[in-house]
């Protein structure tokens, strides 16, 4: 499978994976608001010269404030819960990826049948904000009725609105008019405005926010920006893929005029000579016949050495079925020519039935064996003509007093010995 299938796959499953998840629980974020973590403060109309009175207390895990609203001189007199974010009034929570504000209350009011309450998000911007001035930080809140005994409130955050009366007197501009809860600094809660005088108790049991961590049209887009973007180094892999391909194509076509430009010409000229093969322009096993009389007779005597290395192409047949019986020939001329090329001046490369021989002469059985090596690795690293690998396998013997036949056959016999061992190496016969 190419690394590109995979990808695709892994991307698929990814996708399908993440898109479950989303929908199932990877959305929801819950951000709590309790004492332990935010300073809850009891307030009234008394910073504007009222005479309400408020008291906040802890019982039970729940905040209960008790306040009683008096007539005086400030004409709107209220009680809340006020509760701080930061020390730093000009920090805050950043609220602007959460829809939801949810809260557990319960509300009772003296003689007030509306059970009506206020709420406000304040936001602390410095274009408009003073940190010593608590009324220049936005009121983004509204009004609500809390049924029976209460409970559990859920206010959609979009349904939150600038309050008119604090735009008016803070001389806000259109630009900063509408809501805002990129820094929440406080979280109030307060008595509805025009309740009546007396008694009121707020007691608030839990208080969260709740959000999301990306929207559901920013996954989507995200999750395209994957796919296309996939798409387009895939796009550039294949594109600089077939540029190499080319390129290695004009390449091989180039290095294929030149071998068989080289190879007609020596055929031509082999051609015409009786101790050639006709083929590969090697020499024949008449041509050799007299100099192996004479070598044989040298080392019967004592005075010279003389090594053969019997070599064969491996799966040659196979070769042929693929690629036809010219591409063949092609290949044996150019095997020749390699081998030609990486022995010495004074050995004799030799067309010997399918096979090929070397004889070495004035040259050992160890150095007839690394000289094998040499030419195994030049066969391996060589780029052929039909574009696939070859190997080669080489049987090599040393010539003892005995007949040129009998050395033939030992390092005849060790090239099969070779190609029985898994062929593309040397073997040696002693």
């Amino acid at each position: 499978m190419k690394w590109t299938h995979k990808i695709v796959i892994f991307l698929v499953i990814a996708t399908f994976a993440i898109v479950q998840y989303y929908r199932v629980n990877g959305n929801r974020v819950v951000t709590e608001i309790t004492p332990d973590d935010y300073k809850f403060m009891a307030t009234n109309d008394q910073v504007n010269n009222g005479a309400s009175t408020s008291e906040l207390s802890y019982e039970n895990g729940q905040y209960v404030l008790d306040c009683e609203l008096k007539k005086s001189d400030y004409p709107w007199p209220y009680c809340g819960l006020s509760i701080h974010i930061d020390p730093d009034i000009t920090r805050g929570l950043d609220l602007s990826q959460y829809h939801l504000f949810r809260f557990n209350i319960e509300y009772q009011a003296e003689g007030d049948s509306r059970r009506r309450l206020r709420t406000y998000l304040r936001n602390y911007n410095p274009a408009y904000s003073v940190p010593d001035d608590e009324y220049t930080h936005k009121y983004n809140g509204l009004e609500f009725s809390v049924d029976g005994d209460g409970g559990v409130i859920e206010i959609p955050i979009a349904n939150l609105q600038v309050m008119t009366w604090w735009l008016a007197d803070n001389n806000i501009s259109l630009e900063h008019s509408a809501p805002e809860y990129s820094n929440v600094n406080m979280v109030e809660f307060a008595t509805a405005s025009g309740a009546k005088l007396g008694h009121h108790r707020i007691v608030i049991d839990s208080i969260e926010f709740e959000g999301s961590y990306i929207t559901a049209e920013n996954l989507f887009l995200g999750l395209l920006f994957i796919w296309v973007s996939t798409g387009i180094v895939f796009l550039l892999s294949e594109l600089n893929s077939a540029r190499k391909r080319m390129i290695i194509a004009e390449r091989r076509h180039h290095h294929l005029e030149n071998v068989n430009q080289y190879l007609r010409d020596q055929n031509d000229e082999f051609s015409e000579m009786a101790h050639y093969d006709e083929l590969t322009g090697t020499l024949n096993r008449h041509a050799i016949r007299d100099w192996l009389g004479v070598q044989s007779q040298y080392v019967k005597l004592g005075h010279s050495k003389l090594t053969v290395l019997y070599m064969d192409i491996d799966y040659f047949k196979s070769v042929n079925d693929k690629f036809g019986h010219q591409m063949g020939d092609d290949i044996l001329r150019e095997f020749s020519m390699v081998v030609g090329r990486s022995i010495g001046t004074t050995d004799k490369l030799v067309r010997w039935g399918e096979e090929f021989i070397v004889f070495c002469p004035e040259v050992g059985v160890d150095e007839a064996q690394m000289k094998a090596e040499k030419i195994r690795l030049l066969i391996c690293q060589h780029l052929w003509i039909h574009g696939d690998p070859l190997t080669c396998s080489i049987g090599v013997a040393e010539m003892e007093p005995h007949r040129v036949a009998d050395t033939i056959e030992r390092a005849d016999e060790a090239l099969y010995q070779a190609k029985r061992s898994g062929r593309n190496q040397v073997f040696v016969s002693h």
